[in-house]
Formats: C-alpha cells, structure tokens, sequence
C-alpha cells in the first residue's frame, strides 16, 4: 500500500483536461464542417485549410490524451551502455515526442502555405509584403522539426548509472553525482513532479541542448527535476524504484544489470 501522501497527488485527468480535449475536438469538427461548405460552395481552395487546421487541432488533442497515459513502469527501463558504462535508463515517452514532432509540423505547414498562396495570388502587388508574417511563423514551427533532425531536441531519458543520474530532457541535459545529491521527494505542482535535490555546492554539470525550442527548462539549482506526464509511468512507482537508488548506495552496483530491470518487476503498480 502506498503512503497516504500519495492520495494527495492530481488526478491524472480534470474536469478541465476533459473540456480541454473535447473543446479543441470541436474544433476539428467545426473545421471538417467549413470544409464540407466550402467544398459544396465551390470553394475548393479552402479545403486544404480546413483539413491542415482540423489535423492540428487532432494532434493537439492526441498529444493531451497521451501526456495523461499511465504506461508499464517496466515499459520505460531498459539496459544500456554508456562510454563502456553499464547503466539503467528510464525512457521518456516516445508517442509524446513523435506527437510534439506532427504538432509542429502541421502548424508549420499551414502558415507555409498560407505564405504561398499569399504571394502566389497577390503577386505582384503586395503578395511578397504580406507573405512575410506567415512565412516567418511557419519557419518558426518548421525549425521544431529541424532542431529534432540534428538531435538538439530528443525524446529524452533519465539514465542510472555507477557515477550518478543523468537526465536528458526535451531541450537540455543534467547530471549529478550521488556524492551531490541530497535526497528525493515526489512534489505536485499541479501536476506529480519528482525532484532530486543536490547539495549547494555539489557539482552539477548541465546544458541547454535547443536555442529556439526550450520545451521543458533547467531547474535554478542543483536538481534532477523530473516531470512524471514526459515519462508517462504511474508518479508512485517511479518515484519508488528511483528512491530505491537515491536512499539506499549498496544497491547501486545493481544498475546496468538485469537486477534493475527486475527491480521495476516488484513495485506496486496500482
């Protein structure tokens, strides 16, 4: 059974989060709907609009139901090798990130072909003038993508290892030594957070690893902070398997071996 400050934790679904998805559902919809008009009114060229602005909304949508998904804690951990290293890695959620991709390259694609059609259909008037807005927005999303190509944006992992704890974000990387840290505890900050604090003067070595996209940000001190919906594992076994290792030193020769994976095996999932 889990400690009763447990049941202080959100919910992973509000009456808010529900009205959220099923308000930009309806979008969609309405958007699908001014399609089917603008098709049966001979406006054609608006379709691709319309269909472009209801995938968004979609994707959104999916992206909100997915951050709220409570997989297999076992699901996330796998062995890896790090610099010659044995570790345990604890995986980021991969249909978050791939959802965050398609998000932003929808929203790019629309305002580029806004800008095309813009400067295609004013041209040459003031179509170049006017294009320049939507194709600076959509430039903007399509650098998302980019930055994902050249891996300065990543699914991201936590990884456990005999030096200490790694954490690659979204848009940065951390890392601290179990010399530095200090302890664990599990903080809702409107949504489950796990937060592995370190000493004042503990060597903390981290990087912003995006210019642009800064999706998820450094803690102003030295942490391991840790967002349990980028996971998508339940907050309590998380933080239960990572406190395993953060309270307990001799168990730590355990990471990187198949001991950590059946570790995952035995914490309560529900």
């Amino acid at each position: 059974m889990w400690p009763g400050r447990y049941s202080d934790l959100p919910s992973p679904w509000t009456t808010r989060d529900v009205l959220s998805v099923v308000g930009v559902l309806a979008l969609a919809a309405g958007s699908l709907l001014v399609g089917v008009v603008a098709v049966i009114s001979g406006e054609l060229a608006s379709l691709k609009y319309c269909l472009l602005f209801a995938l968004m909304m979609v994707l959104v949508a999916a992206l909100g139901v997915v951050a709220r998904r409570r997989r297999s804690l076992t699901a996330a951990i796998r062995t890896v090798d790090r610099d010659g290293t044995p570790a345990t890695e604890i995986r980021y959620s991969t249909a978050q990130f791939a959802l965050l991709n398609a998000s932003a390259a929808s929203f790019g694609a629309f305002f580029l072909l806004a800008a095309v059609d813009t400067f295609t259909y004013l041209y040459p008037d003031d179509g170049a003038a006017t294009a320049v807005i939507p194709t600076a927005i959509g430039l903007f999303f399509a650098s998302f993508s980019l930055s994902a190509a050249v891996g300065r944006l990543r699914r991201g992992a936590l990884t456990l290892s005999a030096q200490g704890i790694t954490q690659r974000g979204w848009s940065f990387e951390s890392h601290l030594d179990w010399s530095g840290i200090a302890g664990i505890k599990l903080e809702s900050y409107g949504y489950p957070t796990i937060v592995i604090f370190g000493y004042a003067n503990a060597d903390w070595t981290r990087r912003p690893t995006a210019r642009i996209w800064r999706v998820d940000r450094l803690p102003p001190a030295p942490m391991i902070e840790v967002d349990c919906r980028n996971i998508g594992v339940r907050p309590e076994a998380l933080f239960s398997y990572l406190s395993s290792y953060v309270d307990n030193p001799s168990v730590r020769t355990e990471l990187g071996t198949p001991a950590a994976l059946a570790r995952a095996l035995h914490i309560p999932h529900t």
